[in-house]
């Protein structure tokens, strides 16, 4: 995403004490005598994980080499290099940990073999008075773990739409007062398309073609990414919009004329398999968790061990919370800290559940928007 001028100082300011390389063309820095390093693949948004690694590197002497995404590939350009290195290399790779800003790359990766098994016993431990790490942020295969969530929202300009008008679930973004007006990020990178994958779970692979078809008829703007969805409401190019949570709080804090709606989670009988529909009830805000995994082959797995632990925990899940990001902590302490924050009505599917519903959701898109 473009990061406005106060954040690009904020940015470089955090940076100090970890070199930081992007695709295409990623260099990593040569390892000097006793210097301790550690490789990270990641999509979340670079002015937040600056923030965490340098607070990293700070605790532990460890520099991390970060390689980071671009705003319109986000985690699928990261995903694809991973998987061509694993393959390439024969199971070697230059990266030692794998932090996504979702989750469904990740399955995918640990479906492939990319991954290895990931363990965590200080943060186990922290979460052990709490029924331990929630099984929902755990991989079956444990190759994986799931923290600091956003959510899935609708943006609205606040000039053009009031409060009680912005749409509350997937059906109210096909008013005729939206027409024209809408935007989405493109579905096959990024949180829509797990989004979307997830809304084919929910209500099925047809009523979700019906809704999208109509929305294309209702004059929906396909857009590059989730931050681009919510400069153009703020310009008042639309009125309202799907996007992430952290991109409509990065907004505010630049004083745009942006709020976010929670989806709604819906008790009426759902028309979504009736002839013709193309309505949809809610299904409440889909939160999308950040996951963290060890890559398998690298060459760091001390270094790597330990950024892990980092990123599950406390300090690092506050880091996260306190930026404008707000991602929702795992830690039940600083959860409720934190619940202004927090989505009223969840949407918490099985995530491999969904992931197994991507590629038929992406297939929809490509057919019906192209």
């Amino acid at each position: 995403m473009t990061v406005p001028l106060s954040r690009r100082r904020f940015t470089l300011a955090a940076a100090a004490g970890f070199a930081a390389a992007s695709i295409p063309g990623a260099r990593l820095l040569a390892r000097g005598p006793g210097d301790r390093r550690v490789v990270c693949y990641t999509s979340a948004d670079s002015v937040y994980a600056r923030v965490v690694f340098a607070a990293f590197t700070k605790a532990t002497g460890i520099r991390v080499d970060a390689v980071m995404d671009t705003e319109a590939t986000k985690t699928t350009g990261l995903m694809q290099r991973l998987l061509t290195e694993h393959e390439a290399a024969a199971g070697r790779t230059r990266c030692d940990v794998w932090w996504s800003s979702e989750p469904f790359g990740t399955i995918r990766l640990s479906r492939a073999g990319v991954l290895a098994e990931t363990a965590a016993p200080r943060a186990e431990e922290h979460m052990k008075p709490h029924g331990g790490w929630p099984a929902h942020l755990r991989a079956p295969d444990r190759t994986w773990y799931g923290f600091g969530s956003r959510a899935r929202v609708f943006v609205y300009n606040t000039r053009f739409v009031e409060a009680g008008d912005a749409p509350r679930t997937l059906g109210g973004l096909l008013r005729p007062e939206f027409k024209g007006r809408i935007a989405i990020a493109r579905p096959q990178f990024g949180t829509t398309r797990g989004h979307f994958a997830a809304v084919v779970h929910r209500f099925g692979a047809e009523a979700f073609e019906r809704w999208l078809t109509a929305l294309k008829a209702n004059g929906v703007r396909v857009l590059d990414g989730n931050a681009s969805v919510v400069a153009a409401v703020a310009r008042g190019e639309c009125r309202v919009g799907l996007t992430d949570t952290d991109d409509v709080f990065a907004g505010q804090r630049e004083r745009w004329p942006v709020e976010l709606a929670w989806e709604r989670k819906d008790t009426r009988n759902s028309d979504a398999e009736a002839p013709g529909s193309a309505d949809l009830p809610g299904m409440g805000s889909l939160l999308i968790p950040n996951t963290v995994a060890l890559a398998k082959g690298g060459a760091n797995r001390a270094e790597a061990a330990e950024l892990v632990e980092y990123l599950l925990s406390p300090d690092a899940q506050r880091a996260l919370a306190e930026t404008d990001s707000r991602n929702m902590p795992v830690d039940p302490a600083l959860r409720e800290e934190f619940k202004a924050f927090a989505a009223p009505e969840t949407a918490e599917p099985d995530l491999h559940a969904v992931a197994d519903r991507v590629d038929e959701a992406m297939a929809i898109c490509m057919r019906v928007l192209g």
